[in-house]
């Protein structure tokens, strides 16, 4: 009986035995593949850090272009926009010479009594007259190219643009202006609009000099 009970002891023994170790192995085999995966998990962790910290690089690098193309953009739009400015100051001023050279030869006749249904040639027959009995000087050697009203006709007589054929005819006329002084007749150059309104911003200027007792004068837009 005893022998029996020996036998069953080494029996159940060794099945325990046995069992332990299996268990071992089945622990350390689940530690092991937890293990792999543990570390697989974080070699991939490792390298999606990697990746999003290259993305962010990336993206930060495509800021710093992004903004920096935007710098430049602005600049060559202000540069653009000042060589149009350049060129649109250039064209004005030139066509401006243009005008003011073509008007070169004009006088602006104001206060000369207008007719109803009045030409050209009745325009220049009333200038003539101006110059011979006002200014005294000969119209048989002045020569009027052409002579009309300018503006819409009003209440008040439109002044009358008179071209004339020579520069110095003109100059003769607008030197003996002055005889005008006391009637209703004034004549001026003919000027731009521009050359206009400058001139007209220095009429105070001029005004004040002259109050002072200084000798001014207005010469083109200075």
């Amino acid at each position: 009986m005893k022998e029996l009970l020996d036998q069953q002891k080494l029996y159940y023994k060794d099945l325990l035995d046995r069992q332990e170790q299996n268990f071992r192995s089945f622990v350390q085999i689940s530690t092991d593949s937890t293990n792999q995966r543990m570390d697989n998990l974080v070699r991939e962790m490792q390298d999606l850090k990697s990746s999003l910290q290259f993305s962010q690089d990336e993206l930060k690098d495509l800021k710093a272009d992004k903004d920096s193309n935007l710098k430049k953009i602005k600049q060559l739009e202000q540069d653009i926009a000042s060589r149009n400015d350049d060129v649109s100051t250039g064209l004005t001023e030139k066509l401006d010479y243009i005008e003011n050279q073509s008007r070169r030869n004009n006088l602006i006749f104001d206060g000369i009594k207008e007719e109803k249904g009045e030409t050209w040639e009745q325009a220049e027959m009333k200038v003539k007259d101006v110059i011979k009995k006002k200014l005294h000087i000969n119209p048989v050697h002045i020569e009027i190219e052409r002579a009309h009203r300018n503006g819409k006709p009003g209440e008040r007589p439109r002044p009358i643009v008179a071209k004339f054929l020579r520069y110095k005819d003109k100059q003769t006329i607008l030197g003996k202006a002055k005889m005008l002084k006391g009637t209703s007749i004034y004549v001026n150059e003919d000027f731009s609009d521009r050359v206009r309104r400058k001139r007209k911003e220095l009429q105070p200027a001029l005004r004040a000099a002259r109050e002072r007792g200084q000798l001014a004068y207005i010469r083109f837009d200075k």
